[in-house]
């Protein structure tokens, strides 16, 4: 029998984004390959009903989550639901 993970090993990476949403990618991997100007992202591949979940914040204040959303059609990303902000 494997020994036990330490605690530390088993939490996620930290939040840096502000908006959050389940993606279907154009390739449907989980894997995002989109460079989106003005934002920075970051995917997993733990999603229950897309391909990855989205992490993102902007790098301009005057972006919000409609940019965003408009942003990922744009690239072929589907957003399934509403982005989420972080509390």
């Amino acid at each position: 029998m494997l020994p036990a993970l330490p605690r530390q090993a088993r939490t996620t990476p930290e939040v840096f984004g502000v908006l959050f949403a389940e993606i279907i990618t154009p390739d449907g991997f989980p894997d995002l390959c989109a460079d989106l100007s003005g934002w920075e992202l970051r995917s997993w591949p733990i999603a229950r009903l897309g391909d990855a979940t989205l992490e993102a914040r902007p790098l301009y204040p005057h972006l919000n989550a409609d940019h965003l959303r408009q942003d990922l059609e744009n690239a072929g990303i589907i957003v399934l639901g509403p982005l989420r902000e972080k509390r």
